[in-house]
């Protein structure tokens, strides 16, 4: 295939529009923890809130990856879901403790907070799944082909870990973090809950307009659309289509890619959820412990940032050297990285172990993406969009918490307003990550031979 160049303007605005999506994916699906855990000191409510957004993403690309198809336009649900998605990034501040004990009373605020963050995240979802996962997706595969998609799959990889970064620096400025940044092992829950709400208030507030603000300008920089509309079929037909046994049996390299991501990221899912809790909170043993000061922000920081470049580097060879002559390799390191994250304790174990697992993670996301990509039917982007959702995000963060959760051990609550058990995170989470890296080798090793054969019989034609 001829080389396809992508100028600068798409460039731009892919990684304008694609950092913003992942830094309000970010706090969505990280950083928001932090926030619930600081208010009710359980991680119940992180868990519920992973299973609504999974449900909630998967359903809303399903109707709106179909309708982008069958319109034809992907742009207009983009700049506008961002536009509206900014508003719902801002209303995570209104959900504090303290608001709710005015509004529900003192016996109801911890579930209020639960409840209402749970809610709040299924708004924010819908919107960030319309724009993102549905259309965003799709656009850029509508844009690319084989001869790019490596280098784009990369850098759309590596802008999660740069969010991430981005993150953590406003989250550090404003103060806002699932323990205080000064130690005071003296105060109550309410009592920590009250002094972090200012400075996460803030913090959301900042996000949501930088979200909207980047959903306008997307209006006028985002390229224009590259799909044609569907008018044959019908629309409520089309959302199950890429279920249907015929699809399937046309199809089996997608679906092995699909099942293959699915496994990998039930891995991540196993602790991904909770590992900035797991970060902050505790005081050694089975916790990292660093609290939400500068030991965080420099842990988190060199590990992001220098994964960030072995993946870059990694991705501007993934197109010349094949996408499943990587992937080995970067499952190696991502298994060796969790297990390294297990016994790790000190500061700079935790940095070369979560080196090593991002590193590998960012590599294999990137390689079992652009797999997705390159299977999917071209004229069908968008029906295909709704069925990537089911293994690659719906499934695996409805088993991946589930079962890392299941071994944090759950403590009375010294707060007599909180009638929960305390949960956080421990390293167990690692050992069953790593064993569904395990699990996920087996598709994986079926889809490389499948593709080592198509490529000998390539060369014989």
């Amino acid at each position: 295939m001829n080389k396809t160049k992508l100028g600068w303007k798409f460039y731009v605005s892919i990684i304008m529009v694609g950092f913003i999506g992942q830094l309000a994916w970010a706090i969505e699906n990280n950083y928001i923890n932090l926030w619930v855990y600081s208010q009710t000191q359980n991680i119940d409510a992180i868990t519920w809130m992973t299973y609504a957004s999974a449900v909630a993403a998967t359903l809303t690309t399903f109707l709106i990856g179909a309708l982008s198809d069958r319109i034809g336009k992907r742009k207009l649900f983009i700049s506008w879901g961002y536009i509206i998605w900014g508003v719902s990034v801002a209303i995570f501040g209104l959900l504090s403790r303290d608001n709710m004990e005015k509004l529900l009373g003192v016996d109801y605020a911890i579930l209020g907070v639960g409840l209402g963050m749970t809610l709040a995240d299924v708004i924010m979802t819908f919107f960030g799944s319309s724009a993102n996962d549905a259309c965003f997706n799709a656009f850029v595969t509508d844009q690319t082909n084989e001869s790019n998609r490596g280098k784009i799959e990369s850098i759309l990889a590596v802008l999660p870990l740069i969010a991430n970064i981005a993150m953590i620096l406003l989250g550090t400025l404003f103060g806002a973090g699932a323990v205080p940044s000064e130690s005071h092992p003296e105060w109550s829950a309410a009592e920590t809950a009250s002094y972090l709400a200012k400075p996460w208030l803030y913090f959301f507030l900042v996000c949501g307009a930088l979200t909207t603000i980047v959903g306008v300008i997307s209006l006028f920089l985002l390229p224009k659309d590259n799909c044609e509309k569907k008018k044959d079929g019908n629309y409520w037909a089309s959302l199950i289509y890429g279920f249907r046994p015929k699809v399937v049996k046309e199809n089996p390299d997608l679906y092995i890619s699909l099942l293959s991501f699915m496994c990998f990221n039930c891995a991540i899912n196993s602790f991904m959820p909770y590992y900035m809790v797991y970060f902050q909170a505790g005081n050694g043993g089975d916790f990292a412990g660093l609290g939400s000061g500068m030991d965080f922000m420099i842990v988190m920081g060199v590990i992001l940032i220098v994964s960030s470049i072995i993946a870059v580097v990694a991705g501007l060879f993934m197109d010349k050297i094949g996408l499943f002559k990587l992937l080995p390799f970067g499952l190696a390191s991502c298994a060796a990285g969790l297990l390294a994250l297990y016994f790790s304790r000190e500061n700079w174990a935790l940095i070369v172990s979560g080196i090593v697992m991002m590193s590998g993670y960012l590599v294999c996301t990137a390689a079992l993406g652009a797999s997705i990509r390159n299977e999917t039917p071209k004229n069908e982007v968008g029906l295909f969009q709704g069925v990537r959702m089911i293994f690659v995000v719906l499934i695996p963060m409805l088993i991946g918490p589930a079962v890392g959760s299941s071994t944090f051990v759950a403590v009375s609550s010294i707060d007599p307003s909180n009638p929960t058990l305390e949960k956080t995170p421990n390293a167990n989470m690692f050992l069953f990550a790593l064993m569904f890296i395990v699990i996920s080798l087996i598709p994986i090793i079926w889809l490389m031979i499948r593709k080592k054969k198509i490529a000998k019989t390539d060369k014989l034609k």
